[in-house]
């Protein structure tokens, strides 16, 4: 009859809506992550394991990155937000964004099997809070803090750091 045949057309088309959504929701994510990374420049199968941490951004960090890099060392950079491209010009960089005082960021970042954590912020209160995250997850990694307030350099050897640099005082 022409009824039954209205409902089967119209379960025929709402069979293929609800299954085209359900294709879409899962495959959707997976196929926008694959572009992010294929447009950012970025591998998933980042391999961390012996890698050097360096927390935060500024000019003794970049410089240790470099070095690190020149020297063939595997590094990961901890960075609060998404870095500009004028930072890291050219390089392909293994990048965790959030707070390097912060245990989950720091076990994103592969802390329990890394050589070293160098705390290299502009901030010395920042860097002691790093040092310390590390030592909560107790892992076998060096600890490095960089000290650029001299007043601040008895403080920082309380939170016991295997390494102080202070660069200002030198």
């Amino acid at each position: 009859t022409p009824g039954a045949r209205l409902f089967i057309i119209s379960i025929i088309i709402l069979s293929i809506t609800v299954f085209s959504a359900a294709v879409g929701a899962t495959l959707l994510p997976a196929v926008m992550q694959k572009i992010e990374q294929i447009t950012s420049g970025r591998h998933s199968r980042v391999t961390r394991t012996d890698h050097y941490i360096i927390v935060g951004f500024s000019t003794l960090s970049s410089n240790t990155f470099r070095e690190l890099v020149n020297r063939k060392k595997p590094v990961t950079v901890i960075l609060r937000e998404k870095p500009a491209t004028t930072q890291f010009p050219d390089m392909d960089i293994d990048i965790v964004i959030g707070d390097g005082s912060d245990l989950e960021t720091l076990r994103k970042a592969g802390a329990e099997q890394a050589k070293a954590i160098l705390a290299l912020l502009d901030d010395d209160s920042e860097n002691a809070f790093v040092v310390l995250a590390a030592k909560e997850l107790n892992v076998k990694a060096r600890t490095v803090a960089a000290v650029n307030d001299s007043k601040n350099l008895n403080r920082i050897r309380r939170v016991h750091p295997d390494m102080i640099i202070a660069p200002q005082v030198l």
